[in-house]
């Protein structure tokens, strides 16, 4: 059980990178959607009963990874693993969906106050400090907002409880891309222990392109003269694309300089699964309105199965040592 006090939290992440390539699969090949979703679910079941062992047994040591500037922006993948696996099984029609998106969002706006709060009630952190795991939490909020939409029928309660958490991911984002620009110019590039989370940089922008087109579809269905919102924020979303391109050549550069040095792998580097795996599904969803974006989601798929094949093969080598 002692071994428990080391559990990581980042072990959930491969319940998110696998879950994000089983959703982009969905279009492609179905059959690997379907039997990713049975083994994340047998996957998250032992990490989470791990994970809830490691906070009865040691609660001091999961307050004071919470309170971590590193750390603690990794807890709430517990419940956006939830979320996932809510959204692979609302699209495979496997039952349980809503009682896993229901906890994942109550956990991940919990998380989400603790967390922020923490930081900035108790946490001393540098510029040099600030990485892209902090776009997790908002990361958390915007994922919700798209569950939702896409999981309960049109309501007015529906859209304002996942606009909320829309609000919460999206001002979020804007403020933390402002902090994390400022720490990449002012300072030398993270250690490499931190490099994998430049990539998560590709996840909310991901996401947010599919939260503004459900949420322009959905308010349409039950606002009055909401004729236009489709149109408007597939510009938006589009618009969103074109930063998300950009920032997916910038990081692929920084990770041909950090492949120049020592750069062994570790758990971190499922970081660069789910971001893109994000935007590989934003991308497909913007093919439907966009014919010659169809290609390049399509070449973003096959490059999504080259990194989720090295970091999984990676992985289980550890598991078997």
């Amino acid at each position: 059980m002692n071994d428990l006090k080391d559990f990581r939290i980042g072990w959930f992440a491969t319940i998110l990178g696998s879950g994000g390539v089983a959703l982009a699969s969905l279009q492609y090949f179905p059959l690997l959607s379907t039997l990713l979703a049975y083994i994340l679910t047998a996957i998250f079941i032992v990490l989470s009963v791990l994970w809830l062992i490691k906070i009865v047994l040691y609660p001091e040591v999961v307050k004071e990874e919470i309170k971590h500037f590193v750390i603690g922006n990794y807890y709430p993948l517990q419940p956006i693993s939830a979320v996932i696996l809510s959204l692979l099984y609302y699209r495979l029609s496997i039952p349980l969906e809503k009682p896993l998106l229901v906890y994942g969002a109550v956990a991940i706006f919990i998380f989400t106050v603790y967390i922020l709060y923490n930081f900035f009630a108790t946490t001393t952190a540098e510029l040099h400090h600030i990485h892209g795991g902090w776009f997790i939490p908002p990361v958390s909020t915007i994922l919700v907002t798209y569950a939702m939409l896409l999981e309960y029928p049109p309501s007015l309660l529906t859209l304002t409880i996942s606009l909320v958490f829309f609000g919460i991911g999206l001002m979020l984002f804007l403020f933390i891309a402002t902090i994390l620009f400022l720490r990449l110019v002012s300072h030398e590039l993270p250690a490499a222990e931190l490099a994998p989370t430049n990539f998560i940089l590709l996840a909310p922008v991901g996401i947010l392109i599919l939260d503004f087109m459900k949420i322009a579809n959905f308010a349409s269905k039950l606002l009055p003269n909401a004729e236009a919102l489709p149109a408007i924020f597939f510009i938006i979303s589009l618009s969103l694309w074109g930063f998300g391109v950009w920032a997916l050549i910038v990081n692929i550069m920084i990770l041909l300089k950090y492949l120049k040095q020592e750069y062994p792998f570790f758990l971190g580097w499922w970081s660069y699964v789910f971001p893109i795996a994000a935007f590989t599904i934003g991308t497909a969803a913007l093919s439907t309105q966009v014919d010659a974006l169809s290609y390049i989601s399509g070449i973003l798929y096959g490059f999504l199965l080259v990194i989720w094949a090295v970091v999984s093969l990676n992985t289980l080598k550890i598991l078997l040592r």
